[in-house]
């Protein structure tokens, strides 16, 4: 069905579209779409006669233009498939970048917002080439004459199965010597179309397989006598319950090899790896298919694309066919992800090309959610001064038992009787401990958090030290552990995640085509701890068999070798920075007591773990050395779920002073008991360098604790009785509901 087609005003515009005209049409509640419950359209969108190169970009209506859809050189009827939600409005635009050109779209099918309802569910395949009338696999050999007809089978042996309600292919028109078109389909009513130009086209479309079809397809030539071929991408179940669906997403561009300015387009047969599992917002694992548009720009010699998994061998048939000195040549793909999510790009041509993926959607089973984590841990950090000389404002961080993600803002780390508290994220949910970080250049404190679907947001202050945030991204992912974050020495922000295999990930927030990538499978059970050292960030984290491991992420994103610290332990490591950039870890043992290693000079571990004075601890540790004492001060709550504290007796003496209870406030018990586990951060005020404990009671009430004390007179600060240490504390109640 024809949804648009300014030729004869098919769609409510009529004549030639001019340079960056804007065509729109409805795309709901037309033509036995409904009205309602329409995630995206699967369209064919065809440039005619344009009188200059150009593209056209289809997107919803009502919003941004963005990544083209097809290219089109001068005189050129050329046709490519795009998937595309509509807009708000129930209408869908298509922008013209030059030239006057007519625009025709086709509807091919719909995908709907339900699942387990009616239609189809897709099963993607390795792409494979069933029609070749060159060497007559699966149609009689020899060319299809000019009106002429043939049938051809494209189940592939059984690679689609005859219950099979549509199928993804790619089809090739080669050896014409004008233009033309090529229809495919098993029925008068069930018929697409390739437009094609002099030489070889090659487009990726859809068609509809009627039922007892048996994978057999007619084949109708409208032009000079041309060979085709015919690849299988998937195809669609009978049943809406098998199958995967599709998520659409606003078409956007994955790699570019124009980019940077400058940038060298691939070599004769040369390859690109490309990511696109945990790019621009997607998942890490679960996709079943990507749905992208590659192009092929300003090749040298004539050619073809390939788009394989990454690590597999089995896509060797070619889509995006080229001829040698055009601008720019596009074709929808479908294909399954290798290894990190990626797929494998090669350009089978004599002469470079640049390469161009733009990402449509993705295909993938209902996903799994986390559960929201009752009385999550805090965060906290300071932020860095907006000028140079004035303190920066504090910022603390948690997810309440709703999952909604709440930031408390103090703007004067000396005044803890004024705060802020700001929602972010909207109505989204999340679970455990947000991360803070200082983003560089501009100084603004960034949060990140995991989604119930188990993707990290990020979002950041508008202004550094401002109480206003804005939400800046969905990072993709698929995680089952709260985020770390870092800044490193080169203002590099890293965003690392671990996810259910104990995989960990890093999220680089650098560059035009940042993405999750793997830093390798070590059976790592979440909760990971980061301490900045002079080579770049310790990594901490507890295994799914109960030790510890360590290793060190260098500032150019390179990971050492991990370190078997042992133990026998649970929950989240605390780790703490010691001079000499050696790191000390404390965590909690399987019997609950507190043990701890501290690197030694030349950065070797000792063997055994040390146990944190005579303490049953009830969660998991924070740890810091206290700035102003020199002395290892430890926090963890205890069973009765209040909050206690130890001190080293001595500097680096190993020895360690008696647990006492943090906060004492016998007027209000209630404040003084813990739900959550403690989060320590050294905090600048007009005082010096100190720290405060931040931590939950069960009314979801913020209780942030500073260290203060009073050395007697004439005695250093060094040489203070850890009992004389004592914490003032403020408590913040959660807003009303």
């Amino acid at each position: 069905m024809t949804l648009l087609d300014t030729r004869d005003g098919t769609g409510g515009t009529s004549g030639l579209r001019p340079a960056k005209s804007v065509t729109t049409f409805n795309a709901l509640g037309v033509g036995g779409i409904p009205a309602s419950g329409v995630s995206a359209l699967m369209v064919d969108v065809t440039a005619i006669n344009p009188t200059a190169n150009t593209f056209l970009t289809i997107y919803p209506d009502l919003s941004t233009v963005s990544a083209s859809a097809m290219n089109a050189s001068i005189g050129e009827v050329i046709t490519n498939s795009a998937v595309v939600k509509p807009g708000t409005n129930g209408k869908i635009a298509v922008h013209n970048a030059g030239g006057n050109v007519h625009i025709r779209v086709d509807l091919v099918g719909y995908f709907t917002t339900a699942t387990g309802g009616t239609g189809s569910g897709f099963v993607p395949v390795n792409h494979t080439r069933v029609v070749d009338s060159r060497t007559g696999q699966g149609i009689t050999a020899g060319t299809l004459p000019t009106s002429g007809t043939r049938t051809a089978n494209i189940s592939g042996g059984g690679l689609v199965p005859s219950t099979a309600t549509a199928v993804m292919l790619d089809v090739v028109v080669t050896g014409a010597t004008g233009s033309g078109w090529v229809t495919v389909g098993s029925s008068a009513s069930a018929l697409t179309g390739i437009d094609y130009v002099k030489g070889t086209t090659s487009m990726g479309m859809v068609v509809k397989l009627n039922t007892g079809a048996g994978g057999v397809v007619t084949l109708q030539n409208r032009g000079s006598a041309v060979h085709v071929a015919i690849t299988v991408q998937g195809y669609w179940t009978g049943s809406p319950t098998t199958g995967a669906g599709l998520r659409p997403v606003p078409a956007t561009t994955l790699y570019d090899s124009r980019f940077p300015t400058g940038a060298q387009p691939v070599p004769a047969n040369g390859t690109v790896d490309v990511a696109v599992g945990g790019a621009k917002g997607l998942p890490t694992r679960g996709i079943a298919a990507a749905v992208l548009n590659v192009h092929a720009v300003g090749s040298k010699s004539e050619g073809f694309l390939t788009v394989t998994p990454l690590g597999s061998t089995a896509n060797t048939a070619s889509t995006a066919n080229f001829p040698a000195g055009h601008i720019a040549r596009s074709s929808l793909v479908v294909t399954k992800l290798g290894t990190e999510g990626k797929v494998r790009i090669k350009n089978a041509s004599s002469g470079t090309v640049h390469i161009v993926v733009d990402l449509q959607g993705w295909f993938a089973d209902p996903m799994p959610y986390l559960p929201t984590e009752s009385f999550s841990r805090s965060a906290a950090l300071q932020g860095e001064p907006a000028d140079g000389s004035s303190l920066g404002v504090v910022v603390y961080a948690h997810t309440d038992n709703t999952g909604q993600v709440r930031v408390v803002h103090q703007p004067n780390p000396d005044d803890f009787s004024s705060v802020q508290q700001i929602p972010q994220f909207g109505a989204e949910a999340f679970t455990g401990q947000p991360a803070l970080n200082v983003q560089s250049p501009g100084k603004q404190v960034q949060i990140a958090a995991l989604h119930t679907n188990g993707t990290v947001w990020t979002g950041a202050q508008t202004a550094p030290n401002a109480a206003t945030w804005s939400t800046t991204g969905n990072l993709g992912g698929t995680m089952v552990a709260p985020p770390a974050a870092v800044t490193l020495a080169d203002g590099t922000s890293v965003i690392f995640g671990v996810d259910v295999d104990g995989t960990l990930w890093h999220y680089r927030q650098s560059g035009t085509s940042a993405s999750w990538k793997s830093l390798g499978d070590v059976d790592l059970a979440g909760g990971l701890a980061t301490v900045k050292i002079d080579t770049g960030v310790r990594l901490v984290a507890t295994t799914m068999t109960g030790t510890v491991k360590t290793a060190v992420y260098s500032t150019d994103g390179t990971l050492s070798g991990w370190t078997d610290l042992g133990g026998n332990v649970t929950g989240v490591p605390a780790a703490f920075l010691n001079q000499g950039y050696r790191t000390g870890v404390v965590v909690r043992a399987a019997d609950g007591s507190l043990v701890m290693k501290k690197q030694e000079l030349g950065g070797a571990w000792p063997t055994t773990w040390q146990t944190v004075g005579t303490f049953t601890a009830a969660g998991s540790p924070a740890a810091i050395v206290d700035p102003a004492l020199g002395r290892i001060a430890v926090v963890a709550r205890g069973p009765d779920n209040e909050m206690y504290r130890v001190y080293e007796t001595e500097q680096s003496s190993g020895t360690w002073g008696e647990w006492l209870r943090l906060y004492e406030n016998p007027g209000d018990p209630t404040a003084a008991t813990a739900a959550t586990d403690p989060t320590i951060a050294p905090i600048q005020n007009s005082g010096g360098t100190g720290f405060v404990v931040v931590y939950r009671n069960r009314n979801n009430t913020t209780i942030a604790l500073d260290r203060r004390f009073a050395a007697p007179a004439g005695m250093t600060t060094a040489r203070v009785s850890p009992s004389a240490v004592s914490f003032t504390a403020h408590l913040w109640p959660a807003p009303p509901a």
